[in-house]
């Protein structure tokens, strides 16, 4: 028994869609022993109690405590970009100290390869939660975007609320028709799936949560197929 797990972007003609998986970090899981956040890896898994759950939260319940010990801390993700489109980067963070580490944000290929620099976004001391941005563009090879927050060594921060937003207005013509709808059926994607050799499919939401509607809205799925 195998599984495959295929990450669905679904894309609309809407403003501001987020394509970044748990970004509030709400759901954990636990995996191989170590508490991750739903879609993110983290420094947890090579220095517990460098990644933690916290309840210091700039929204929701729970938010990413980092503490650097002697390395760096961070929790990381990975999610698919649309050559060329510009998108716009959001993420709340908490800094007691004077400084705290960066957000950093890197495009890669389809061998997940980095292309260009990576965008260093600057975490400085704040009170309370300080909301960072930048408008990022997806060169004409870029596949994926990485997505990652790092605290310095021996400095703790808190981070909350990352996100990565697609503002573009999708205008759909004939040959774009194949890959860009503002919505799909759910039935068509799982019977896709089965009749690929897989004997059944399922769909989850970006939290997690199985799919019932038959109608897919614009957002990011994961396909389990097996």
């Amino acid at each position: 028994m195998y599984r495959i797990f295929i990450i669905l972007t679904i894309v609309g003609s809407v403003w501001g869609t987020n394509i970044i998986v748990n970004p509030s970090f709400e759901i954990w899981l636990d995996t191989l022993g170590v508490n991750l956040p739903f879609g993110w890896l983290s420094s947890e898994l090579l220095y517990p109690g460098s990644a933690t759950k916290d309840t210091n939260c700039n929204s929701g319940y729970y938010c990413v405590q980092l503490t650097g010990g002697d390395t760096m801390a961070f929790v990381s993700t990975v999610t698919v970009v649309r050559p060329g489109l510009s998108y716009e980067f959001s993420g709340y963070a908490l800094v007691p100290g004077a400084v705290g580490g960066s957000f950093v944000i890197q495009f890669l290929t389809m061998l997940g390869n980095p292309l260009g620099s990576p965008v260093l976004i600057p975490l400085y001391y704040s009170t309370g939660y300080r909301r960072y941005s930048r408008w990022v563009t997806a060169p004409d090879s870029a596949m994926f975007v990485s997505v990652s927050c790092v605290s310095l060594p021996g400095v703790s921060i808190y981070v909350d609320d990352v996100t990565l937003e697609d503002t573009t207005t999708v205008s759909v013509n004939e040959e774009e028709k194949a890959i860009f709808y503002p919505s799909v059926n759910r039935k068509v994607v799982t019977t896709t799936a089965t009749r690929r050799g897989f004997s059944s499919a399922t769909v989850f939401d970006a939290l997690g949560r199985r799919v019932i509607n038959q109608v897919l809205q614009p957002g990011v799925y994961f396909l389990v197929a097996r």
